[in-house]
Order: structure tokens, then sequence, then C-alpha cells
């Protein structure tokens, strides 16, 4: 049900070891594991990698047996120096040339992205248990994004380290800033060159836990920067966006063309707001500087297409020309990360637009976003405001319980002749309209059958109404179906009350996550409420033998309450969830308060009703 909406262009330097690099198989360790950077005085650098890795069992063998590299093409030249499997017994069995290929990045048609990053592959011959793979490269960088250097990881806990080592050797005038949260540091000077070293140890594997926030945040972690501050990095970006963001008579016009004889400036920003979601469609071109440098609102009115830094910018340009200030705003939203290193790092994947007039962000990259709404991966983020002269970083605001709200109220009606059909309604605000809206897109009769057996038994529907303001703050929508399955209530069989026809997931664990054992780390929780109510036309005659208990459970960051009720020849249910949480990340003591909430909320929509047939 989260729907995100990304722009992954404005990426620090290239990364490293691909995805099929290092898994997460605990049955690897990681014999050598050294990074040494050359840095130049002007940010560019080159880079060995050295890794030796050791697979433990047949699994982590055959999943092990082939390392991806990944580089940008255009600013980047790699160069493989060493690869071979070496053998328990001894053997060294080098990587024949013709298994080391260059492949391109392999998306769907779907996926809006076009970009320089390329993938060097390596397939390693003959790995089995207790064999190494041994691989080193140099990566060469001839052009920069951002104009200096800087970079940060979190080391790799869930995976066994004899020795992880990060050396970056700069010249002795290059100051470079250093922030390290666990592992060793030292600093060794040779002549006019300096090398500040990084490393960590890790004997025990320390298992991932998915669905947790980014161990960037938490985890042993480092970070290194030639930036002053953040504000040398917003200036650079606000300078990039000022020029993509001018405004040029073919802006002006269209602006006007757009707000038309509307005076009110909140409802000018809302129309602008409008009409970029509605008339820009998202596609990203990460070549080169276009990783950084955002397209010109002119072009982007040409083309009706754009990235996230083009959609803001015209939007901004678009704005100005009726005198209403924005401020793009830079954020990382592929991670759950929602903390920024205290040394400046220029890596962030997005950017948002902010109006300080109104005190609103705004994501403009999305069509079913409405004005100040944003997506969950937004919300109590650190953001980077570029402005010139006056760039500072701040933070979104956290999440309210009033503005994300979610209603379902089905109405099923069981036939003498025990068929079930019904009706849904279902209601939406913030960013659960969002989310409605998306997937309501793709609605059909096959997605009514998929959506019917995803909360209850099979059958048949389609949807009588949905919401067609794509821009609009609430949606609703309402549909009809029809379950395969009769059920005989003279016979004693149990009715688990019909959940419907349905996109919006039922009251619990969407908010907060899984917690079926405590968790470990922090996780991302979010706020809003969630209600869920159920009405049953009996056939005449019968009534329930026994109500299930009305309950209600609470924690310090949610509660639970249900309530069954006769009510002349209807069946009543309605459960409610709602969701309190302080900020966007819980910790471990909420989970373990969780645990036992959730299994109790998954009972309790397991409840079934037996009912009496009167004389």
């Amino acid at each position: 049900m989260r729907v995100l909406r990304i722009c992954s262009t404005i990426l620090s330097a290239a990364l490293l070891f691909g995805a099929n690099a290092h898994g997460q198989s605990a049955a690897y360790t990681w014999l050598v594991d050294r990074q040494t950077y050359v840095i130049d005085e002007d940010g560019r650098w080159t880079g060995v990698f050295e890794a030796e890795r050791k697979a433990h069992d047949a699994q982590a063998a055959r999943d092990g047996a082939r390392i991806d590299l990944s580089y940008a093409a255009s600013s980047q030249r790699i160069e493989i120096l060493e690869a071979a499997t070496l053998k328990a017994d001894g053997r060294r069995l080098p990587v024949a040339d013709d298994k080391i290929i260059d492949i391109a990045p392999q998306v769907s048609r779907e996926v809006a992205l076009y970009t320089d990053n390329r993938t060097r592959s390596i397939v390693f011959p003959n790995v089995e248990a207790g064999d190494s793979i041994r691989f080193a490269y140099r990566l060469t960088t001839f052009d920069l994004t951002w104009p200096g250097y800087s970079r940060s990881n979190a080391w790799r806990t869930p995976h066994r380290t004899k020795l992880s080592e990060r050396i970056f050797d700069r010249p002795a005038g290059m100051p470079l800033g250093v922030e390290h949260h666990g592992g060793d540091y030292r600093i060794e000077q040779v002549g006019d060159r300096v090398r500040q070293i990084l490393s960590w140890r890790n004997e025990k594997s320390t298992p991932a836990e998915a669905g947790s926030t980014s161990s960037a945040d938490w985890g042993p972690r480092f970070a290194v920067s030639t930036f002053k501050s953040y504000a040398e990095i917003g200036n650079h970006y606000a300078n990039l966006h000022a020029t993509a963001s001018a405004v040029t008579p073919d802006v002006a016009a269209l602006a006007a063309d757009i707000v038309g004889a509307t005076t009110d400036r909140a409802q000018q920003a809302r129309l602008l707001f409008a009409w970029v979601t509605r008339n820009i469609r998202y596609v990203a071109v990460s070549v080169g500087q276009g990783k950084l440098t955002p397209t010109a609102a002119s072009e982007t009115i040409r083309n009706r297409y754009g990235d996230c830094k083009a959609i803001v910018s015209l939007l901004a340009a678009l704005l100005a020309a009726r005198d209403i200030a924005g401020e793009p705003a830079l954020i990382n939203v592929t991670v759950t990360s929602y903390v920024l290193p205290e040394t400046p790092i220029a890596a962030f994947d997005h950017v948002i637009l902010y109006i300080p007039e109104f005190d609103r962000y705004l994501e403009p990259t999305s069509q079913y976003s409405s004005f100040g709404t944003l997506p969950w991966s937004h919300y109590d983020k650190p953001v980077l405001h570029a402005v010139a002269g006056k760039s500072r970083t701040s933070r979104v605001p956290r999440e309210r319980v009033e503005d994300n709200v979610a209603e379902t109220h089905t109405v099923a009606t069981i036939g003498s002749d025990g068929r079930i059909t019904g009706t849904t309604r279902e209601k939406a605000s913030g960013t659960m309209a969002t989310d409605l809206k998306t997937l309501a897109t793709g609605a059909s009769e096959a997605t009514a059958k998929a959506q019917l057996r995803r909360f209850g038994p099979p059958g048949t529907g389609k949807w009588t109404k949905r919401g067609r303001d794509a821009s609009a703050a609430t949606v609703e929508l309402s549909a009809e179906f029809k379950l395969t399955d009769e059920i005989d209530l003279g016979a004693g069989e149990a009715l688990t009350p019909p959940a419907g026809l349905r996109f919006l997931v039922r009251p619990g664990a969407f908010l907060v996550g899984t917690h079926d054992t405590a968790r470990v780390y922090p996780f991302p929780c979010h706020a809003g409420r969630q209600t869920e109510t159920i009405e049953v036309i009996l056939p005449a005659g019968f009534r329930p033998a026994r109500l299930p208990a009305d309950r209600s459970w609470k924690t310090s960051i949610a509660e639970y309450r249900s309530v069954y009720a006769l009510r002349g020849e209807t069946l009543y249910v309605r459960r409610e969830f709602v969701a309190h949480p302080e900020s966007q990340v819980c910790g471990p003591e909420h989970s373990r308060e969780l645990v036992e909430l959730m299994s109790n909320i998954r009972r309790d929509q397991r409840s079934v009703v037996v009912f009496d047939k009167s004389p």
C-alpha cells in the first residue's frame, strides 16, 4: 500500500560492490575488504578495491560465485586487476577474460529511468564450500558531479569480517573531515600526503532485520568529506536550481493561463501544483552532469516530462511567476535513514519543494499527490534547503493521526439460499488517499477477484465509483461483490464477517510494521487511523448464539478496539486501529509491546459468529 516515487539521480560518487556482491548470508567471511581512495586537490579520485570472501557452505558457494561491480560510464573508468577462485586445497583458478562481462542495467519499459550506470560482472569458476573468491579492481573518476569529495558507509555487520579498511589518501593541505562510530581510526603522513584510515573487525555475524531503519543511523559507520558545511552543498545546488527555474516568457504565460482569474495566492499555488502533477510525466535521464543539474523549466514545458529535479524546478518557476517563493529541499527517500551525519555529505537521492509562505512541503513527482501531502518515506526526514547564501538543514514535519485516515464500510446480505452479496465503500485522506488513488488505477474485474481472495473467500465484483480527481486530498471508492462460497447458518456453519471488496488493508500492522517477535533495531512507524465497519444483514429468524466480546488493547504508541452488536436483523462489527508515535522512528521497547497487540488483533479479526434459528 505504500507508494514511492524516487529520483535517484542526485547521487554522490558511484558505488562499488553491486547487489550480488555480498548478499545477506552469514555463511560468508570477508578475509580481505580494503578500499583505498587517492583523492586529488579538486576532489577527483582513484580507488583500488581488494576483496577476498570465503564461502562456508554449498549454498553460499552457489550464491556467491558472481560479483557485480557498478560504475558510472560517463565519469568513471573501471579496470579489473585480479579475479580468481582460491580453492581450499591451495589451487588458484583465474577468471577467464570472457567471463568478465559488461552489462547495462536491466529495467522494464515501465521504469522511466535512463542512466549511464553500467555493471562489470565477474563469474568465478568452480566455487565450492570452503573456497574463496578474490578480486581487485581500480575505479578512476575523471568527472565530478559535486565540486568536492564525500562518502559515508555503514560497516557490514551481518557478515563475519577479518578486517575491513577504508583508506583515504589526500594532499596534506586538503582538509578531510571524518566522523566515525565504531571501529578504529588512525592517521598516517608520508611526505606531502596524509592517509586517514578507518577499520572494522566483525568476528561474529549479526543477522540483518527486515523492516528496520537504516544502520547508517545507529550502527557502526563513518563519514568523510571535504565540504565544510551542509550550507556549502546546498548553495551549490541552489545555483543550479536557480538557473533551471528562471521565469522565462513561456513560463510566465503558462502560469497566467493556469491560474486564470484566481487571485487567492494559496489557490494559485494549488492550481499550479495540480497542473504539474497532471501534465508532467516522470522520466529520469541520469547521465553525466544530468545526475545533478536540473533541466530548464522551459525545456520541461516543451518535453512534458522530467525527473524530480526538473519537475521541482518547473513548479518553482511557475510559482515564482506569480511571486510565490519556493525552496528546493534535498532529501533521502530510498533508504530508511532519518539522520544526517554531522560531517556534511553530498549524498541525496531526491528533491522536493518547500513553500515558506504556506509552510508546506510539496511532492510534485507523483500524479496522485495532493497539495502538501507527502509519501510515507518523506515524513520526519532531515532535508537540506538549497537557497543561495541561505542554505540550511531542516526537518520535514512528523505525521499526525488526523492527517492519515482510512475507512472501509462493507454491507453484506446473506440470502435465504446462503449466498452472500454486498457493497464496500472506501474513503481515505492524506497519504492513505495517495495510496488508494494509486491502487485504484488498475481496478478491473480481475483485480476484484484478486482483492476478494486476498481478504477472504473467492468471488467476483466490480467498482461502481472511483475518485477521479488525482490531486484531491481525499478519495472515495465504491464496489459491489458476490462471494462464491455459500453459507448454511442453519447447519451451524460459523460466519466470518466478510471484509468486502477493498484495496485498503485491515486495521493493524500496516502503520507500524510486522511484530511476530520483538525487534532488535529501530523501525519506521507511522501515524494514522484505520477503521473497518462491517454490517451483515441476516436471513429472517437467525440470531447469534453468542457475540464475540468487545475488545480494547493499548500500547504506548498504538491502540485497537472492536465492537460487536446485533441491531435488529443486522450483525454490526466495527474495528479501529490508531497509531500515534512521537516520531517516525520507533524502538525495540515499542516492538515488545506490539508483539502482544498484533497477536490480539489477528485473533480478533479471525473471530466467527454461530447462529441459532428462532422457532
